[in-house]
């Protein structure tokens, strides 16, 4: 029999019944165990042929979707190679030379320290990746050199395990038990090895980081030397009495924004922005119906003598106008016990339930736009002349990064609630001013502490919209439950089983992004002032999630409740509750991990999802040179926050199986390497270089010190493998090793907190004593910002200066109408028009944009070449 007692000998059912005792009800039970929960037993004991066989169709997907993507490459470069071809001229990449694989190695050759430019997010992610395979390929490879073969010949002629469990710790007999001293050496040096890298990794961490701040590129940034300050009292408002109080930080303060109240003049700014779109789609369609009105122009595409009154005519023709229904705009509702405020927009096709009629779209756009941009010249006369609300909060510029960062760390105020609260690194476009304007009171609290306890329960009730997706898999089942879905028996058994194989998975992953959405919507009510301190919050949260449902849940026989429910009873039974499970699971984590790698690399190489897009329906909703331009130009953006949380968790799982079963090290490198090769693909050739949440780095070492989560599920595993552990007398010979892990547990619980406490302080505040190492080296260090600096730059810039932390409404300027130029000069007329019809226009160019008659459809092509004229 297996040296590990079975699961049976340790019941804590008698322990379920004291907490939570609404979960105790039978049916619920049985409801919650029809889900994932304890899944991956299931695969236990599978050869490795039938392992093959299951992963042979995603092999065969990910094969012909990287081929699609070979050959697409250079023929749809706006889509797999975007950065050398839709962004500014300086900014663009040097092409991959072209060929069916030549794009492999010269990405695989890009060194690591040239994601530098990229931030230090994108940096450290890479790193992050990198590290994690070194890891496992050291300690994986030693393991598996020294633990396979004792696995391998650990059975006995009574006891032996089947399909791969051969190669884990489930093959050995308990009459060849003291093979386990192996694995509790290896499981010491993997940990020591582990906690060397850990500290080495967040050394290095800070090295960097401090480098990069510290360089002078950075240090003479706005972004360096700006910092919010948070409950500003109404006297400390002046600016002059805030300089004097703060004339003790070093090099003083370069400006001052006041966050001003902007609920109106943003308003005004999105209803032009939208009457501006309104207004060009409309032109756009005049000009598509004037030549679809002269069919010569297909055949000969030629001028038409005298033409211009005939232009003329055509453009007042009301016959030849765009109709539609404008949207609806509510007034401003106001929350005041919450401090919330929304505004609603509804669809214009509620007019006909009031039996209103069409209007023109030329003339609505232009009646909105003269309307708004009255309303947005008053209220930036009202900001020039310091009538406006103003909230509680400052954006304070100082003259050097020492003061900022020296205003940062310390106490400014000995008044309780004052001055309170400061963030630092922050950039403009980042800024969450929904969030910036409210007001630190007692219903942010509230609203922190719920949303709080809506991500507690979404992570431990999500098992239950799980159990109803399970149900898609077993149609004998649903169709009991539910008898009016029997029609299904009427497909034939193979449509039948392809919706039980198919369907299930494709909702758990539509489930999981809704989840995901979530987490991420949810976390804009904890009152996070930047989208950076987002990403932060959300990779913590979303990290618990995934480790719940995707490695406990499948991992554990019991319910998620039941298992809740033990540790909180008993906390003791939780290596007996990993020693019983853990082992049970190692194949199905073998194939989770192939499963994700092909699954992974495929999709994310192709995007096939934006390649039909593209030829589909971006082709009929992109009407406008604006809109196309924005297509090609704004490129996929990564949320680093969650993308961290992920690849945490898979270093946890390969942690946690390193010494159970070490032939996992084979399957996490495989699947980091693919990890390694897109993302590095991705980050230089198809997402944007310009992150806005940018965190400078912190979401690195929180992922480090996620893995040590993977660490205590593996010492809590092997502490209840030893103490579980019978020879063939009923004897616990292991009993030591045992008490010896169980101290090995609490010396990491104990360095992981003295790592913890030691390193914090430097994640998000920059030492003053590297600061000034970092002058006396250099041979001279002039100040970032000068005395006069103010006045060695342009007029304009020195504007632009001035607004730059205030909310963007405030730096709206009256838009430039794009069209596209044609044969016969209606888009020119078009412009002329307008212009005579809305004075606040900036006017109009027909530069960069083309209509094109294409032959062999007879049809008009929108093509583009340059920027809009007002793009910035």
């Amino acid at each position: 029999m297996s040296t590990i007692s079975s699961e049976v000998d340790y019941d804590y059912s008698a322990l379920t019944k004291t907490y939570m005792s609404i979960f105790n009800s039978q049916r619920f039970s049985q409801f919650l165990n029809t889900t994932q929960t304890g899944s991956a037993h299931s695969s236990s004991g599978i050869d490795f042929g039938l392992f093959s066989k299951t992963l042979f169709t995603s092999l065969c997907f990910c094969i012909i979707q990287l081929t699609l993507f070979c050959l697409f490459r250079s023929v749809f470069n706006f889509l797999y190679q975007p950065r050398c071809f839709c962004v500014p001229v300086n900014e663009r990449m040097e092409c991959l030379p072209r060929g069916f694989l030549n794009w492999i190695i010269p990405t695989l050759k890009c060194s690591i320290n040239n994601y530098l430019s990229l931030g230090l997010d994108a940096y450290f992610f890479v790193r992050f990746i990198s590290v994690l395979s070194l890891f496992f390929l050291f300690s994986g490879t030693l393991n598996m050199v020294i633990l396979i073969p004792i696995n391998f010949t650990g059975s006995d002629s009574e006891f032996s395990a089947s399909g791969l469990d051969k190669l884990s710790l489930s093959n050995i007999a308990n009459t060849k038990v003291k093979r386990l001293n192996a694995h509790f050496i290896m499981g010491l040096l993997t940990i020591g090895f582990f906690h060397w890298l850990i500290i080495y990794e967040l050394q290095s961490f800070l090295i960097i980081r401090q480098s990069y701040l510290l360089s002078s590129t950075h240090k003479s940034s706005v972004m360096a030397r700006t910092l919010l300050i948070s409950n500003v009292p109404t006297y400390l408002q002046q600016h002059d009495v805030l300089r004097s109080v703060l004339k003790t930080i070093p090099g003083g303060i370069s400006n001052i924004w006041d966050v001003y109240d902007f609920e109106r003049i943003d308003h005004e700014v999105q209803r032009a922005k939208y009457a501006l779109k309104v207004l060009e789609e409309a032109q756009i369609a005049g000009l598509m119906k004037y030549y679809s009105s002269k069919k010569s122009y297909f055949c000969c595409q030629t001028p038409t003598p005298n033409g211009d009154t005939n232009k003329l005519e055509f453009f007042h023709d009301h016959k030849n106008q765009v109709y539609f229904y404008p949207p609806i705009y509510l007034g401003l509702v106001k929350i005041p016990k919450f401090d919330r405020s929304f505004r609603m927009k509804l669809p214009g096709w509620w007019r006909m339930f009031m039996f209103e009629k069409r209007v023109s779209k030329t003339d609505w756009a232009i009646h909105t736009l003269s309307e708004c941009h009255q309303y947005i010249d008053q209220e930036k006369l009202k900001l020039a002349n310091g009538q406006l609300t103003k909230h509680n909060k400052l954006f304070i510029e100082f003259k050097t990064q020492e003061g900022a960062y020296i205003a940062h760390q310390c106490l400014l105020s000995q008044t309780q609630g004052c001055l309170d609260k400061t963030l630092i690194e922050i950039n403009p476009a980042d800024v969450i001013w929904r969030n910036v304007s409210r007001n630190d009171g007692i219903a942010c609290k509230f609203e922190k502490y719920l949303v709080t306890i809506i991500f507690i329960c979404i992570i431990i009730l999500y098992v239950i919209p799980v159990s109803l997706i399970g149900l898609v898999s077993q149609i004998p089942l649903l169709t009991q439950l539910m008898p009016f879905l029997k029609w299904i028996y009427h497909f034939p058994e193979e449509a039948r089983a392809t919706i039980s194989g198919f369907l299930p998975s494709i909702l758990l992953t539509i489930l999981t992004e809704i989840c995901m959405v979530t987490f991420r919507f949810l976390t804009y009510f904890k009152r996070r002032t930047t989208g950076s301190e987002v990403e932060l919050d959300l990779q913590k949260w979303y990290f618990a999630f995934l480790f719940v449902q995707q490695f406990l849940v499948v991992t554990i026989s019991s319910s998620v409740t039941v298992i809740f429910k033990q540790i909180i009873d008993q906390p003791t039974s939780i290596p007996v509750l990993l020693a019983t499970n853990l082992p049970k699971s190692a194949t199905f984590f073998f194939q989770y991990m192939c499963l994700r790698a092909f699954a992974f690399c495929g999709s994310n190489f192709l995007r096939i999802n934006q390649l039909i897009l593209t030829n589909t329906h971006y082709r009929r909703i992109d009407k406008t040179p604006r809109q196309k331009f924005s297509r090609l130009t704004n490129l996929p953006k990564i949320k680093w926050g969650t993308t961290f949380s992920v690849y945490s968790i898979y270093g946890c799982i390969g942690i946690s199986y390193s010494i159970i079963s070490p032939l996992i090290s084979i399957f996490i490198i495989f699947f980091l390497s693919l990890s390694i090769l897109y993302y590095k693909y991705a980050l230089k050739y198809v997402n944007s270089h310009l992150n806005e949440s940018e965190t400078m780095g912190r979401l690195y070492p929180i992922a480090l010190l996620h893995l040590y989560t993977g660490i205590y599920c593996l010492e809590c595993c092997l502490i209840g493998v030893f103490f579980l552990s019978k020879d063939q007398n009923g004897a616990y010979p292991m009993r030591v090793q045992g008490w010896i892990m169980t101290g090995v547990l609490f010396l990491t619980i104990f360095a992981n907190t003295l790592i913890y406490n030691r390193f914090i302080p430097h994640f998000s505040n920059l030492p003053i004593l590297s600061d000034k190492i970092y002058r006396e080296s250099s041979e001279k260090v002039e100040s970032p910002v000068p005395e006069d600096s103010d006045y060695e730059i342009s007029e304009s810039s020195y504007v632009n200066h001035k607004l730059l932390y205030l909310h963007p409404a405030f730096k709206y300027e009256p838009p430039k109408i794009w069209l596209p130029q044609d044969p016969d000069g209606y888009a020119e007329l078009q412009i002329q028009e307008i212009e005579s019809m809305l004075d606040s226009l900036s006017g109009g160019v027909t530069e960069g944009a083309q209509i094109r008659f294409t032959k062999p459809f007879n049809s008009l092509k929108l093509t583009i070449s340059e920027a809009p004229p007002d793009y910035k």
